[in-house]
């Protein structure tokens, strides 16, 4: 498949949090900037809310000191999702902080990366799913479990519904499809929902989104040990008889063990099955976040807030 060539090697990555996510947010940094080549330009734009404290944009900042100090942070003011978007994400404004970003960018910024914090990793360089062919979409991502639900805004079927955690923006596309402001509008209709973000993103963007690998946000086949442990070994993959489009996406699994066998070697671990930070997961991808907060300098101050994360 063809890709875009990105000038300079430049990667945008983006992501939306509250103060009481700065150690999350550090655990996913760490393990993004770890994995990226050393010719990658990387640039980290966070949008922030909730009186997002300039102490916690200086303990993300030291990741530069810790990890790669060529690293660029750039903070955003998302306030104003606190009062046109409240109350649409059980977890909080900084979730929905996501949603305005792209359009608080500069103009420089072409592309972004947005993703999850706290229960995502990058394992591997993300320059490939950066520079992805989107064959003229605003939003490709990861093929997600709600697949085939109906969509409230639209009043279609989406067919094709990507996940909320890690994907990419064609970011011009997405300040002319007002895809903000039209959640807005509509913010009313999938208020207090744990997937108040992708649901937005798919309905107001109904033929507008493409998919991407799922090995650039791949989830565990198991949400706990226990079920990893315990015949008849049943998947957290049970949803792919509804997924559609192979013919246009012939790089989706098409069977169990094809999906599967994705899980062996992703870009990125997305656990949205299993928080790490609830002590859940599976063990093999829990030590790896363990890793990183450790990478980050935050492994005690960790374990004191969100003991989980620590759980052997």
């Amino acid at each position: 498949m063809d890709k875009r060539t990105n000038k300079e090697n430049e990667i945008n990555i983006g992501t939306g949090i509250d103060p009481n996510f700065t150690l999350h947010a550090m655990m996913t940094f760490s393990s993004v900037i770890d994995s990226q080549k050393k010719e990658t330009k990387l640039r980290i734009h966070i949008g922030v809310v909730n009186e997002f404290p300039v102490e916690n944009m200086i303990k993300i900042y030291t990741l530069r000191e810790r990890i790669r100090n060529d690293v660029e942070f750039n903070f955003y003011n998302a306030k104003r999702v606190e009062t046109e978007l409240k109350g649409v994400h059980t977890k909080g404004n900084g979730v929905m902080a996501k949603l305005v970003l792209p359009i608080l960018l500069p103009s420089d910024v072409e592309r972004i990366i947005i993703l999850d914090t706290g229960d995502l990793i990058a394992l591997r360089d993300l320059s490939e799913m950066y520079n992805w062919d989107m064959k003229n979409k605003t939003l490709c991502g990861v093929v997600d479990p709600c697949v085939m639900n109906y969509g409230s805004i639209s009043k279609k079927t989406l067919n094709i519904y990507i996940n909320g955690g890690n994907y990419l923006i064609d970011v011009q596309k997405f300040k002319n499809d007002n895809i903000y402001e039209k959640s807005v509008e509509n913010r009313n209709i999938y208020k207090t929902s744990v997937t108040g973000l992708q649901n937005f993103l798919n309905d107001v963007a109904y033929g507008k989104i493409g998919y991407l690998p799922m090995k650039y946000g791949m989830f565990s086949p198991f949400s706990n040990d226990k079920k990893s442990d315990t015949p008849p070994y049943i998947t957290d993959y049970y949803f792919i008889r509804r997924v559609m489009h192979h013919d246009i996406y012939p790089f989706l699994p098409n069977n169990r063990k094809s999906w599967d066998m994705q899980h062996y070697n992703p870009v990125i671990i997305h656990a949205w099955n299993g928080k790490w930070a609830d002590g859940d997961g599976i063990t093999i991808h829990r030590r790896i976040a363990q890793y990183y907060i450790k990478y980050a300098g935050i492994w005690d101050e960790m374990c004191e807030k969100h003991p989980g994360y620590c759980k052997k």
